[in-house]
């Protein structure tokens, strides 16, 4: 006969799974979510701050560009005379007369050549525009305004040409 013998049950841990429990998961999920809204933001608030720093730039462009256009037409010019209102010059060459004008309204610097239609040097960003004859000297006083952007240029050229009479 045979023995029975006893058999020993003995308590076996269970091998543990391979794979993430839910708690595990919900963690990574969270840290990755943190991770990417703080990159988002960054991403978010550096492409704004560019904006704004292009703006700017384009307005001073912008300022620099109608400066030179009119810099260049007052030195080689015989004669300046102011507009009544104040809100303009007119340019007197040997080949003709070139004028610079702002419209307040529209907020525009405009000129014109004589004998040709009056063309858009700056539209709709010119806050303020003086100008200033003093014998045969031009001051230009500038000022460009958008979206709460503003660039200020202040130029005093002399005619090279200059002569007492049109």
């Amino acid at each position: 006969m045979r023995k029975k013998y006893a058999k020993h049950r003995t308590f076996v841990k269970p091998r543990r799974a391979a794979g993430l429990t839910l708690i595990e998961l919900v963690v990574a999920f969270s840290m990755a979510c943190i991770v990417f809204f703080a990159t988002a933001t960054i991403l978010v608030f550096g492409q704004r701050s560019l904006n704004r720093g292009w703006e700017q730039a384009n307005l001073q462009r912008d300022a620099s560009y109608a400066m030179l256009k009119m810099k260049q037409s007052i030195r080689g010019a015989t004669l300046a005379t102011l507009d009544e209102d104040g809100n303009g010059v007119k340019i007197f060459h040997t080949a003709g007369w070139i004028r610079f004008w702002w419209l307040p309204g529209p907020k525009d610097l405009l000129y014109q050549l004589e004998g040709e239609d009056q063309q858009l040097l700056l539209d709709g960003v010119v806050e303020n525009t003086d100008f200033a004859v003093n014998g045969n000297k031009v001051s230009i006083d500038l000022t460009l305004e958008n979206n709460n952007y503003q660039t200020h240029l202040l130029s005093t050229t002399m005619m090279r040409n200059y002569a007492a009479g049109p």
